[in-house]
């Protein structure tokens, strides 16, 4: 029997509760949120599911694989916020949709907001830098156990699957990084820390500089996913997971190994992001490869 559940995700009906409430909060009961309100606030982001206090949530875009772009990054951040105010949460499933964890960029976001034209400050500070020194916070703020499993190839923004309790991946699963040998900038969003303390110094200097993409055997021999799973299993293996490593321990058990767990990345984002992510913008004032005519957006090239 398969360990994930086999039914449609939870969605909600028009007799449950409404996505706003004009009412204020009531000073006599303790804030919370509920999965029929936010699983449904957050449908165009993520598809999400929960059974017995293990909520699956899968980024997309359209449905399928997830294209990364302004809004989805500024969604990670009210998204999981409302995931860990809700105490029927027990354990999360971190994963994609389809094929590809991050496989592309969504250009159509990239130019809405004005990225395809020469870069400037506000740009650099309202969608870039503010954003960023929250993102990664968004799941190390959780505390309960997060299991990422990565689906396939992704590019970018590798803390949304390596700063989890337990990463698996898909066989197929490819890593690379987009910044210096595809977007052209400076690799200071977190990757400059993440690579290091995971890879050790030359090994994440040399990933970074030279666009070297490792495949999932690679990935599991350097310590950075614990298992390689078949693609087809790869969910089912993290509800296994799940079931298995986290439901049956204490939730005091659960949330204390998490806080243990987490705390060094905690604190060494607190203190490098901000400075990594100024020097990455900051450089993009010399060159910004979107500005340029004929570049792919999308993927990242210079054509």
């Amino acid at each position: 029997m398969s360990a994930r559940p086999s039914g449609p995700a939870v969605n909600p009906t028009k007799e449950q509760r409404t996505v706003s409430n004009n009412e204020p909060y009531s000073a006599k009961k303790m804030y919370r949120t509920h999965f029929e309100d936010y699983s449904r606030r957050w449908s165009e982001y993520f598809t999400m599911r929960r059974e017995d206090g293990i909520i699956e949530v899968r980024m997309h875009s359209g449905g399928g694989p997830a294209k990364w772009g302004l809004e989805l990054h500024r969604a990670f951040i009210p998204a999981f916020a409302d995931i860990g105010h809700d105490p029927e949460n027990e354990v999360v499933i971190f994963s994609g949709t389809g094929d590809r964890f991050l496989g592309s960029m969504d250009p159509e976001g990239w130019e809405r907001y004005g990225f395809t034209k020469e870069y400037t400050f506000e740009l650099g500070y309202e969608y870039w830098y503010k954003d960023q020194v929250h993102e990664p916070f968004a799941l190390l703020n959780l505390e309960i156990p997060v299991i990422g499993a990565i689906n396939g190839p992704f590019f970018i923004h590798q803390e949304l699957a390596l700063l989890n309790d337990i990463v698996i991946c898909s066989e197929s699963t490819t890593m690379a990084d987009g910044h210096y040998t595809g977007m052209g900038i400076v690799p200071g969003d977190g990757v400059q820390t993440i690579f290091r303390e995971l890879m050790g110094v030359n090994r994440a200097k040399y990933f970074l500089l030279t666009g070297q993409e490792m495949n999932a055997e690679e990935l599991l021999n350097l310590g950075l996913v614990g298992e390689v799973v078949p693609d087809e299993r790869l969910l089912d293996r993290a509800w296994e997971i799940a079931r298995t490593v986290f439901k049956p321990r204490h939730p005091s058990a659960r949330r204390m190994a998490r806080a243990l767990l987490v705390q060094p990345w905690r604190e060494l984002l607190v203190r490098e992001l901000p400075a990594g992510l100024a020097n990455e913008s900051w450089a993009t004032h010399g060159y910004w490869g979107m500005a340029q005519e004929n570049y792919d957006v999308e993927n990242l090239k210079a054509e």
